[in-house]
């Protein structure tokens, strides 16, 4: 986004300013609105992983219990966390490419009753596996109200419905680098007041991420320490340009992206790895006979079309193409025309065109031609 490029090109401002200030407060305004919720939104110069382990070191002590979904990388990530912490967390496992249910997470937090935090992914990247949050919050909070939600919505900001307040969801974790098309460097984060109550009565055990003191600093346009001054700049532009966008015409073109993606793939012979697909990136295992690895190399080399691999134990056994960030149907187009030809290259028999003609189809289906 140019607005974004021309932000991070700026003079940076000092951050103990009046100018700073308003600038701060309005991107913080900004993100609760994207995000759906009165709370307070908390900005921190890290990784979304930074925001993952404040979550966890602020809400738990030792001697309490939290309970993963692990549906992938991102949800071991939680039981990784937990561990640095020395806290004690039970893990809920699915397959990959399986999303799990909110009956399956009802009867794990039944069986361990002693659990104060959900740690849940809104979207597993490594598998582009999809939670049906609504559904599992509405479940948890009717069972069991006094345990708290914690998602990593990563990847799933902005190309899945959520619904911060609305469903419950206590915290709420995003980054700068995924539909907000930002470089890597800011994390952020709603906090529900039962969460910052819970926060408020632990002892926290980090210093540079205790998020009482940031929350009390950031309700005043300020930041405990420095914050990433160019990175809120550019972050208050494209938060702009998506509020006036509108976020359900955003989600709805994510969304017809990843459609016309899938059914491409399948035209083309491809496996699609999730049951529970996401919008934010689609998985899959490509034809028999053709090598993920070499396909993603060849894409690259060829045509400069960089996809992504498979993680842990999908290493070099699938590709993952994104939807998010800035990039619209003539990317996808562009993506699946390039696949077709490495197919080609490669010396897989197809139909040449099969799968660009699909995913024109499916896009004309979609997209009113006469506008």
């Amino acid at each position: 986004m140019p607005e974004a490029q021309l932000a991070l090109a700026r003079p940076i401002i000092h951050h103990r300013t009046p100018q700073f200030t308003d600038l701060f407060l309005e991107t913080r305004n900004n993100l609760q609105k994207i995000l759906q919720t009165q709370n307070d939104v908390v900005i921190l110069a890290s990784s979304g992983t930074g925001a993952m382990e404040a979550a966890v070191s602020n809400l738990l002590s030792t001697d309490e219990q939290a309970l993963a979904v692990v549906t992938g990388k991102f949800g071991e990530r939680w039981l990784e966390i937990c561990k640095a912490h020395k806290i004690t967390c039970t893990a809920l496992h699915k397959s990959a490419g399986e999303a799990c249910s909110p009956e399956e997470i009802c009867q794990a937090l039944e069986n361990h009753s002693e659990t104060r935090v959900l740690l849940i992914q809104a979207c597993e990247t490594s598998t582009a596996t999809s939670h049906d949050l609504e559904l599992i919050a509405q479940s948890v909070h009717q069972k069991f109200p006094a345990v708290l939600i914690v998602v990593d919505a990563i990847s799933a900001l902005l190309t899945q419905p959520l619904k911060a307040d609305d469903w419950g969801l206590d915290i709420v974790i995003s980054g700068s680098q995924k539909s907000l098309g930002l470089p890597p460097g800011l994390a952020f984060m709603s906090i529900s007041p039962s969460a910052l109550e819970r926060i408020k009565n632990n002892e926290a055990s980090s210093y540079y991420f205790n998020l009482s003191i940031e929350v009390d600093k950031q309700r005043k346009g300020q930041t405990a320490y420095t914050p990433a001054i160019s990175l809120i700049d550019a972050l208050n532009e494209t938060t702009q340009a998506i509020l006036r966008q509108d976020l359900q015409k955003v989600l709805a073109e994510v969304e017809l992206m990843a459609h016309c993606t899938r059914e491409a793939l399948l035209a083309l012979n491809f496996r699609l790895l999730s049951s529970s697909p996401s919008s934010a990136v689609t998985a899959a295992f490509p034809p028999e006979g053709v090598s993920a690895k070499e396909l993603i190399k060849k894409l690259d080399s060829k045509f400069g079309v960089m996809i992504a691999g498979g993680q842990s134990e999908l290493k070099g056994k699938i590709i993952r193409i994104a939807h998010l960030g800035h990039l619209d149907l003539i990317d996808v187009f562009a993506v699946i025309s390039s696949i077709e030809l490495c197919l080609l290259m490669m010396g897989t028999k197809t139909e040449v065109g099969l799968g660009l003609k699909t995913a024109l189809l499916e896009a004309a289906k979609t997209t009113n031609l006469s506008e």
